[in-house]
Order: C-alpha cells, then sequence, then structure tokens
C-alpha cells in the first residue's frame, strides 16, 4: 500500500473526524488548536502498540510462544511504521494463528461497542479527555480495521493468511460489518456531540 493512500486513510479516518468534532465544539480556539495537534500525535505513537499488544494476548490465549516481538517502531532508527510479533514455528493455515491474527479486530469492535457507551452515557467536560476516548476507542480500532481490510487486496495484512484460514467469504464480510459500524457510531457520536458543550445548558440560575 502506498504511502500516499496510507496518508489518505490517516487523514479521513482520524484528523477529519477530530477535526469535525472540534471545529463545531463551543471550546476555546486555544484548545481546539491544542487538541487537533496532539491527538493526531498520540494515536501515531501507540496505534501499532495496541495492535501488537493484541496480538500478544491472542498468544497467551492460545498458549503460542512468543520468539520475538516490537511494539514500538524505532523511530531514533528511522524506522517509523515497523512493529511485529513472531511466534514459535511462524503462522500457518491452522486455528492458533487464526486466534492470534484475528484478535486485534475482535478487540477493535469490543472498543467501539464501548467507546459509543462511554460517550453516550457520559458527559465529558474536559475537551482533551473527549477526544482523547472518541481517538482511542472509537477512530483507532475504525482506522486498524480498515486499513487491513484494504490491505488484502495489497496481499499486505492480517487478514490475508486470515481469508486462507476461514475463506475469502467470512473474513470479507467481517471486515465490511465492522467497518460499517464503526463508521455508523462515529457519525451518531459526532452528531451527538455538535457545539458541545452546551453553554446554555451550563448556566446555573
Amino acid at each position: 500500500m502506498s504511502i500516499f493512500y496510507r496518508l489518505i486513510e490517516i487523514l479521513v479516518l482520524i484528523v477529519l473526524p477530530l477535526l469535525v468534532l472540534f471545529l463545531r465544539s463551543n471550546w476555546s480556539r486555544k484548545e481546539i488548536n491544542i487538541n487537533v495537534t496532539i491527538l493526531p500525535i498520540l494515536w501515531y505513537i501507540f496505534y501499532a502498540p495496541i495492535h501488537e499488544f493484541s496480538h500478544m494476548l491472542g498468544c497467551f490465549f492460545v498458549g503460542a510462544e512468543i520468539t520475538d516481538y516490537r511494539l514500538f517502531a524505532h523511530f531514533w532508527e528511522g524506522d517509523f511504521g515497523f512493529a511485529f510479533v513472531d511466534v514459535k514455528g511462524g503462522y500457518d493455515i491452522n486455528y492458533d494463528s487464526l486466534i492470534i491474527l484475528i484478535f486485534p479486530y475482535i478487540l477493535d469492535l469490543f472498543s467501539i461497542l464501548i467507546g459509543y457507551y462511554i460517550l453516550s452515557k457520559y458527559q465529558i467536560k474536559n475537551s482533551f479527555l473527549l477526544g482523547l476516548t472518541f481517538l482511542m476507542f472509537c477512530l483507532r480500532p475504525l482506522y486498524d480495521i480498515f486499513d487491513n481490510y484494504i490491505g488484502i487486496f495489497y496481499n499486505h495484512s492480517d487478514l490475508v493468511l486470515t481469508s486462507e484460514i476461514i475463506g475469502k467469504f467470512i473474513t470479507y464480510s467481517y471486515g465490511i460489518i465492522t467497518t460499517g459500524i464503526g463508521l455508523v457510531i462515529v457519525l451518531v457520536l459526532l452528531k451527538k456531540y455538535n457545539h458541545y458543550p452546551n453553554i446554555e445548558k451550563e448556566i446555573v440560575v
């Protein structure tokens, strides 16, 4: 997958929703500028570690032996995107490999649903915490699912081997359905938080 296409994904699925959330809010311009600058950077730093740690949880679940791993890209070496989890014997067409490979995407779906619950039930008054919750619980997993689903067609994704184990129909269906759920939830939350916080309701008489 080209860097240009990946940048488009990041702009559409990470940066744009944050801009919509904050630019239509009632927070100060200073708060908005800080949030839309810092939050995408935090996402970039922690995206790979969360994804790879999810694979590690899958390894623990099936009892696979981890032989090597890298959670953070080595930025200081000029490596900005390479993280991995290796297991003894490698990955193959078996159900242990399947669990390890799909664990991040199962957790992604739960993360989106938890994020929706939190942001629907509770009113987070701190602009940074609201943005961080929206980013990490909703936007991050949505990007993770969509990016790896598209990666199938570039033969560069966990889901390539997954599709060989359980079939393309199930793999593609899961990717489409979970992406759809994520997009709907993001749009619903953006609508809910339009012009938030409501200044009139905050006035105490």
